[in-house]
């Protein structure tokens, strides 16, 4: 028995927390914060669903025990260096320490795999894209499937009224993705366990609070508006917390949702007076 999980299905264990992650047959899904959480539980390898620092926390530490850790090809360079992350969102140039969210500093984690070439122990990868290029779900064959950020469950929307997303066009279509694909049980990382029969209900809310904030923005854009501008407005209107690091993740997702609406053909972008700005089509 694991001290600290939970045994949710078949051999499928979930260790709640900060972070919740997944256990089955020496394959840990995610790591939380708290290393002594997984003392005592045999972990051969670490699967990492993305490279956003509250999803790998403790994955160096493993590894330097002895676990191989395995993550999709476009979330290397995340966990091998946060920097990048913290780099990328300040348009690669070095930012104040109160403008980075805690979550994406971390240690970095050398990987010892791809998860294209990898085959768990009755796990298998689903590919998650949207709130990163490499974001991935792993199912496994006790119906059980981790969605790591992929799925805002409905009580966390209270918290986070703007989900972090660097390609909307494909958040949705992993959405979708996920309503084919049926669980018995379906773990966020961050949230409450959903039984298979609720599923559904929450892929549409989050389905629904995409499409409505698209269009907020677009009814912003009934007016032309610098992009700064956008993006304090969808933020007023959201109930965005008011803070440095979050401005940042505000800034990188109402992008996201400018340029959906740019490949849409329902808004449109030019510079004038040295500024970008939008405008509904």
């Amino acid at each position: 028995m694991l001290e600290n999980a939970r045994l949710l299905a078949g051999s499928t264990w979930v260790f709640p927390g900060l972070t919740a992650s997944g256990w089955r047959e020496g394959c840990l899904i995610d790591t939380g914060p708290v290393e002594e959480v997984y003392e005592g539980t045999p972990i051969e390898q670490v699967v990492i669903t993305h490279g956003h620092a509250d999803h790998f926390s403790r994955a160096a530490a493993l590894r330097r025990a002895g676990a191989r850790v395995i993550a999709a090809r476009e979330e290397v360079a995340l966990i091998e260096n946060p920097e990048v992350n913290i780099r990328g969102m300040f348009s690669w140039a070095k930012p104040s320490d109160e403008m980075v969210t805690r979550l994406f500093q971390g240690e970095g984690c050398a990987i010892d795999g791809y998860i294209d070439g990898w085959r768990g122990p009755g796990i298998e990868p689903v590919p998650l894209a949207g709130h990163t290029l490499g974001h991935t779900g792993f199912l496994t064959c006790d119906g059980v499937l981790f969605t790591g950020d992929a799925l805002y469950v409905r009580p966390m929307w209270g918290q986070h009224p703007l989900p972090y997303a660097i390609d909307v066009g494909l958040a949705l279509t992993s959405l979708r993705l996920l309503g084919t694909l049926s669980p018995d049980w379906l773990v966020p990382a961050h949230g409450e366990i959903v039984p298979g029969d609720e599923v559904g209900a929450e892929i549409a809310h989050h389905i629904g609070r995409i499409e409505s904030t698209c269009a907020l923005v677009l009814g912003i854009l009934s007016e032309p508006r610098t992009t700064e501008a956008v993006i304090a407005q969808v933020s007023a209107s959201l109930g965005v917390v008011e803070n440095a690091a979050q401005y940042w993740l505000s800034v990188t997702t109402v992008k996201g949702y400018l340029a959906y609406l740019l490949e849409r053909g329902e808004a449109e972008f030019y510079v004038e007076s040295h500024a970008g700005w939008w405008r509904a089509i």
